[in-house]
């Protein structure tokens, strides 16, 4: 479960990311500059990068976490730049807590890489 939701959610964030360098706002309703596109990119790089390393179970969690915090410092902000680092509105704050919500849910409902249980050693 976690190989493909690590699959899934790269290639979606790398679509995203490039798409952003060229049309703004980057999917129709999603605030998005080129330093946040940049960083979707990268996200979904390294996702498809260890979607099938043991890794992949932290990194959907890291990823999932760092999105909602995101989103609440984009809430908490008020702005349209989140600490004028990058573009969000209320709605990309939505997106991102709804997105960080479940990549970390899948993340920590994942056992292993593969979202199967750990066999046991045998004695």
């Amino acid at each position: 479960m976690a190989k493909t939701t690590a699959w899934v959610f790269g290639v979606i964030f790398v679509i995203v990311g490039v798409w952003g360098f060229f049309a703004q706002p980057a999917v129709g309703f999603v605030a998005a500059d080129w330093l946040s596109s940049l960083v979707h990119l990268v996200i979904g790089v390294v996702l498809l990068a260890l979607a099938a390393k043991p890794s992949v179970v932290v990194t959907l969690k890291t990823v999932g976490i760092i999105y909602v915090v995101l989103a609440i410092l984009g809430f908490f902000q008020g702005t349209w730049v989140l600490f004028g680092i990058f573009a969000t509105d209320q709605v990309t704050n939505w997106f991102y807590l709804v997105v960080g919500i479940v990549v970390a849910a899948l993340g920590f409902s994942s056992k292993g890489s593969d979202g199967a249980s750990p066999v046991a050693p045998q004695m």
